[in-house]
């Protein structure tokens, strides 16, 4: 009944120590709401299953931002862990050196809304849950950057920058003819 026990206590002991190993959240200290959670969650197994690349947060209103890096320790090599602490005002992306080639951190990061994700949100304090929607943005981004780089279909798609990025095109496209045309009618008052 001891070695039972004993070996029963080990094992789960061990599915614990694993899970921990290839968890997605890491740590959520009042940041994520539960549906943005479990949509993480899954999402984040689908792409440690199919890359092996492991996509962890660490995420904290209450500690500083230096023991939410301590969680990087924990990780198995290839991983990207995004870390916010609300507390410290701080967010990162910490990633094993083999994993950095399969994102583009530096336009994660960006605090331009045309290339960054993160940033740009938690600079606007006016909109309501800015930290779901910030933390929501910069995992898909790096999920779908990283399911690009292993030629995989991309988990959420970038329809809003997609979007942006054809109204941009046509407002620009607009502008150049009407200023062609202005420039046009110009030249013929001219003769």
């Amino acid at each position: 009944m001891k070695n039972t026990f004993k070996g029963g206590f080990l094992t789960a002991i061990f599915i614990c120590f694993a899970n921990f190993l290839h968890a997605e959240i890491l740590l959520n200290d009042n940041i994520l709401n539960t549906a943005i959670e479990q949509n993480i969650t899954s999402s984040s197994k689908q792409i440690h299953e199919l890359t092996g690349v492991n996509i962890a947060l660490a995420l904290s209103d209450k500690k500083d931002f230096e023991s939410l890096k301590s969680y990087e320790a924990n990780l198995n090599k290839p991983y990207i862990l995004l870390v916010f602490s609300k507390a410290s005002h701080k967010v990162d992306i910490l990633a094993s050196d083999d994993a950095m080639k399969y994102f583009d951190k530096e336009g994660v990061l960006s605090p331009y809304p045309e290339k960054g994700t993160i940033l740009p949100i938690l600079a606007n304090p006016k909109q309501k849950d800015i930290y779901n929607a910030a933390i929501l943005n910069g995992y898909a981004d790096i999920a779908d950057q990283v399911a690009n780089h292993f030629n995989i279909k991309p988990f959420y798609g970038n329809s809003n920058r997609d979007t942006l990025n054809i109204m941009r095109i046509l407002i620009y496209g607009f502008l150049c003819v009407a200023i062609l045309m202005l420039v046009q009618r110009k030249i013929k008052r001219r003769r």
